[in-house]
């Protein structure tokens, strides 16, 4: 019986257009983006612990009936250490235009 992917939230992006100057806006957005962050970790997480329980539930048969899950998880592991785990940055636009 292969288990069925489970849904995962999107990368978590700041927006462009956010005005520095403001504080409080800066502030929501910064928690905006690590509340997102923990999300997707615990996603990752849940996924890690239902791959955990099938390989337990289907004993011998484990690679071929966990095997969707096992590549999800792969997938986001591997996503999670290459891509989408960065610090809330803003680029300033001053060093946008000392770096030309």
């Amino acid at each position: 019986m292969p288990e069925d992917r489970v849904p995962i939230s999107p990368f978590p992006v700041v927006d462009p257009d956010l005005d520095k100057m403001d504080h409080m806006a800066f502030v929501k957005a910064r928690s905006d983006f690590v509340k997102a962050q923990l999300v997707r970790t615990e996603e990752i997480n849940f996924v890690r612990e239902k791959m955990k329980w099938c390989y337990r539930r289907e004993g011998v048969n484990h690679l071929q009936n966990c095997r969707d899950i096992t590549l999800q998880y792969l997938e986001l592991a591997r996503a999670a250490k290459l891509e989408w785990i960065k610090p809330f940055k803003m680029v300033s636009k001053a060093v946008e235009v000392l770096e030309e």
